[in-house]
């Protein structure tokens, strides 16, 4: 046979299975594209089906604001069958410090058209003035191609009912049917699924910035605006802010970091701080982000660390008479570019404190990777060798974090005894580090459950059911389209993802979120825009996700936040700052965010979604409402923001919480981005009883001395039947710092049953019994007593005839003028 034969012959052999071949590529070929038509199809018909439901939401918002006596007619089907909504029959009333709660509570029965309409009429007569109405998605239960649309819908009015002398705040959830056909959408059917309204006769805390000399605005880093940027959106982010002590005067002074030139103001303690920054050595700090005071040296004077973006961080020691030495150069601290948050604590229990810089992305050439990023700066631990010397212990330690970090925080969650870190990243993941008690730190970030995907900004530890544990609150973004996160998208955004070849260059992190949650990309993908989130400690090591239980997730881009019992009523409260990028007000480019990542991730990749110029003036969650979530006592919390006052629009950024008039109640420093500071002074002084507990380490007057500023240091304190727990913590919200002063309220109790410290590095735990209420009380390590410290204000207030800042603290029934310190025992 010859070759020609030969070949011929195989040819006719291997043409059956050339022909198998060909046919199941072409079957996948059809399959593949199928597929990608289908996926893309699915996505678009949902947000389609959305923006066809907001087109009718958006507009009757804006009728029921104008106040027409139809507003809600152009929008309900003419076959329209509902439910009473319950919204002019309110119930329950719960009414404590002049904030009212009160219920929508539906009679029952159904309703049709005209007595919607009727309804609506009423509800919205019943307000003298009406500031703003909204309706947004909160999900989209179910759609499909000629079925009716089921979506539950966040309602939210803001104004002076009738009834009311201020305005209060509405809130509810609807369920509505919507019959969607093509450009006619219009709504089927409503029901309640639950509403309140929230009032209140008096402010809890007034905006005394301007008075105090702290009102200034906040300034863009100029390198932020004249170099460059892949992702130039980060000009929008530091604002951070510092309460502390840190002249040891006993008020609580403030640091304030700016683009431009940050600054120091000293509390004169008559209502009015001074601008000291000049005189403390501090002036020409720009691009802060970021600034701690902490006595790293233990010589009883509070060292300073501040961060500097594009340039090296800095690193003060305290001169002992206000003034500060920059010992940058030999204290072996690297530049860290990047730098957006940092917290001390003495991780290694040798009686000094150390420092934990959080980092983010290098904005000049990177933007986060996709959805979930892992491409930051790696964090940084400087273990502190004493003499202003720290040397970078990262690796050894197994902290190098590659998120995009803007949160850090030290607390003891396993109580060992040493302080565990929490870290909280931008477009991804947190993580928890145990602490070893060997130098060395374990993720165990799978195992507690502490996972919490989502856009973070901040994070703080604090006991906020009263069961002993330290429970976790994570400050992230919940975006009102986040209904966007469903299944068809995120098939849209995969195909599209290999299509346009980025799945190669992002696979690593798929597969990482692959081994951390499996296939669920559709929970991942809900979770990191369903905003804030409460971690509970159950005790045992591990911590349960309990945010929608506990009412603790209002809507809006959140960044400082932090647990602090405002009204003294023995239960720790939350306060989150809100807001993202000011435009005109009324517009949102968010859902085209999500829909041109969705879309196009080349452009994606480009960093031209991140690019200022690309808003034209738009609003990307601009003018939202800082929020102010009371505690119940019973697991769950209700937003008061509005009826307290509290509820600035400042595109809000740090808070530095602090008793700034030593009055028995704790005020709020609040940071902004490109607009004026706020300073909240608290207006609920004398209506509950609380002890505030000042600690100081032992230090260096023993060998197994805690540090002076007492960081890790916790105290449980039980005052009746309510039992508290508090821990020092130096470095936590979004690049602030608070007191690190322990404020209990103790509601009604008249006396504090038992205290008991204890101190991390000896492991020495101290009680005392039976301590008086309504004072500022210090504890030292070793100590055989307590000290009431009393201190001074120069001169009147200028908040009421005749009350100084120092009154409120003259409460023992010795005579201030005789009696400077009162002690008391230990048990």
């Amino acid at each position: 046979m010859s070759i020609r034969q030969a070949l011929k012959r195989s040819f006719l052999l291997r043409r059956p299975l050339v022909g198998v071949i060909l046919l199941a590529l072409l079957v996948l070929l059809v399959v593949g594209g199928w597929t990608m038509h289908w996926a893309e199809e699915g996505g678009r018909e949902l947000v389609a089906t959305g923006e066809a439901i907001l087109g009718v939401l958006h507009p009757m918002a804006l009728d029921l604001y104008d106040g027409a006596p139809d507003a809600m007619d152009p929008y309900l089907d003419a076959s329209y069958s509902g439910a009473d909504l319950g919204l002019n029959h309110l119930s329950g009333a719960d009414e404590r410090d002049g904030i009212r709660v009160r219920r929508f509570t539906p009679e029952g029965g159904g309703l049709d058209r005209p007595a919607t309409l009727a309804e609506w009429r009423r509800y919205r007569e019943g307000f003298r003035d009406v500031e703003d109405v909204q309706f947004h998605i909160h999900r989209l239960e179910s759609w499909g191609r000629g079925e009716p649309v089921v979506a539950t819908v966040r309602y939210e009015l803001q104004g002076t009912p009738a009834d009311e002398a201020r305005p209060g705040i509405d809130r509810a959830m609807f369920r509505m049917r919507f019959r969607v056909d093509g450009g006619d959408t219009s709504i089927l059917s409503a029901e309640l699924v639950e509403g309140e309204r929230v009032t209140g006769d008096r402010d809890h805390f007034s905006d005394v910035a301007p008075a105090a000399g702290v009102d200034f605005e906040n300034r863009f880093y100029p390198e932020f605006l004249s170099r460059d940027l892949a992702f130039a959106m980060l000009r929008y982010g530091p604002a951070g802010i510092t309460a502390a002590d840190y002249d040891n005067d006993g008020f609580h002074d403030l640091f304030i970091p700016d683009g431009v030139e940050s600054r120091l103001f000293r509390n004169l303690g008559d209502g009015s701080f001074a601008d000291v920054t000049a005189a403390a050595g501090l002036a020409g700090l720009s691009g802060v982000s970021v600034g701690l005071f902490a006595d790293y040296d233990n010589d009883g004077h509070k060292d300073f660390f501040v961060s500097r973006t594009f340039e090296p961080n800095q690193l003060f020691h305290a001169d002992g008479d206000g003034t500060f030495t920059d010992v940058t150069e030999r204290s072996g601290m690297a530049a860290d570019c990047c730098t957006t948050v940092a917290s001390w604590a003495d991780y290694d229990l040798d009686g000094d404190l150390d420092l934990y810089v959080g980092r983010y992305l290098d904005p000049h050439t990177q933007i986060p990777t996709t959805f979930y990023a892992r491409n930051g700066e790696p964090n940084r631990l400087y273990r502190n060798d004493g003499d202003s010397r720290f040397t970078d212990v990262t690796e050894e330690a197994g902290v190098a974090e590659p998120g995009l970090c803007l949160g850090t925080v030290f607390a003891d969650y396993d109580e060992d005894g040493d302080p565990d870190l929490y870290v909280v990243n931008d477009f991804g993941r947190n993580t928890l580090y145990r602490n070893r008690g060997d130098g060395s730190f374990e993720d165990v970030t799978l195992e507690t459950e502490t996972l919490a995907y989502g856009a973070g900004m901040s994070a703080t530890f604090g006991d906020y059911n009263n069961d002993g544990a330290m429970d976790i609150y994570v400050a992230n973004i919940r975006s009102e389209y986040a209904w966007f996160g469903e299944q068809p998208s995120v098939r849209r955004y995969m195909l599209n993802s290999m299509r346009q070849g980025t799945w190669w260059t992002d696979w690593p992190l798929y597969a990482e979120i692959v081994r951390q949650s499996g296939f669920r990309f559709k929970e991942v993908f809900q979770q990191m825009g369903s905003g804030n989130t409460l971690l509970a400690n159950r005790g045992d090591g591990t911590f349960e996700d309990v945010t929608w239980d506990a009412n603790a997730n209002p809507p809006g881009w959140f960044w400082g936040s932090g647990f602090y019992d405002f009204d003294n009523d023995g239960w720790q409260d939350i306060y989150s700052t809100n807001g993202w990028v000011y435009g005109e007000q009324d517009t949102e480019i968010e859902l085209e965010f999500f829909e041109g990542v969705t879309d196009d991730q080349d452009l994606y990749k480009s960093g031209q979604f991140y690019d200022p110029a690309h808003f034209r003036g738009r609003s990307w969650h601009g003018w939202e409402h800082n929020r102010h979530m009371r505690n119940q006592g019973d697991g769950t919390f209700i937003e008061i923001g509005r009826a307290s006052g509290a509820d600035l629009i400042l595109n809000s950024r740090g808070i530095g919480v602090a008793d700034f008039w030593n009055r028995g109640v704790l005020d709020i420093a609040v940071a902004a981005s490109t607009d004026h500071h706020a300073l909240l002074r608290n207006e609920l002084e004398g209506r509950r009883n609380w002890l505030a507990v000042e600690l100081a380490g032992a230090g260096p007057d023993r060998p197994d001395g805690t540090n002076l500023d007492a960081v890790g240091a916790r105290v449980e304190l039980r005052a009746g039947d309510v039992r508290q727990i508090r821990e020092v913590v130096l470095g936590d919200g979004y690049g602030s710092q608070s007191t690190l002063r322990l404020h209990f309220g103790l509601d009604s109790a008249a006396k504090v049953d038992e205290l008991v410290v204890r101190w991390p590095r000896s492991g020495e735990e101290q009680t005392f019994r039976d301590l008086p209420v309504n004072r500022i009380v210090r504890l030292t390590e070793g100590g055989d007593g307590w000290q009431e410290a009393r201190y001074d204000a120069p001169a009147p207030s200028p908040y009421g005839p005749g009350e100084t800042a120092g009154d409120a603290v003259r409460m023992a029934e010795d005579n201030p003028a005789e009696l400077d310190v009162a002690t008391g025992g230990a048990g």
